[in-house]
């Protein structure tokens, strides 16, 4: 198992067949970032988030697919704060955390998915909360929290 980090912390990635590509991205994604290039990076990030939205509910690891996706979207919402385009931020921000409250209560998805989901949507919350506070005038991102940390249906619990 390999971390790939999220700038600002550190999420473990199985070797899940199907996330090299997007392991590649996020690696190159992360360099670019570190060297301020944020242009290249939000470019390698964007790669990496269609990877990850095209294993989202197919992969066998579904805790490493929805970690995938969630860095992809936060590594590209922080580059995106850094080109100061917090429009973009918000999107990709708003869109993951969307995504996640809406598979926790999606009973298509396999039940590994559904609670993956729910443990991540803790992080995407935080992150949306942080945005909120920089950015109260944000209506999408402020609504989007009334969903809260699972979704606001939802009677799915960790087990």
């Amino acid at each position: 198992m390999q971390a790939i980090t999220h700038h600002g912390a550190s999420l473990p990635i199985s070797n899940a067949p199907g996330l090299a590509q997007w392991r590649s991205a996020i690696t190159q994604g992360n360099h670019a970032f570190d060297a301020a290039d944020y242009v290249r990076a939000a470019r390698y990030y964007r790669q990496a988030r269609a990877v990850a939205e095209a294993l989202f509910g197919c992969s066998d690891n579904a805790d490493a697919g929805v970690a995938a996706l969630v860095i992809a979207h936060h590594n590209l919402a922080d580059a995106c704060e850094h080109l100061h385009d917090s429009a973009e931020q918000a999107l990709q921000l708003c869109a993951v955390h969307e995504i996640l409250c809406t598979a926790v209560d999606d009973t298509s998805l396999d039940e590994p998915w559904r609670q993956a989901a729910w443990r991540h949507s803790q992080r995407t919350y935080a992150e949306l909360t942080r945005f909120a506070g920089r950015h109260p005038e944000h209506a999408q991102a402020r609504a989007l929290l009334a969903l809260g940390a699972a979704g606001p249906a939802s009677a799915l619990r960790p087990q």
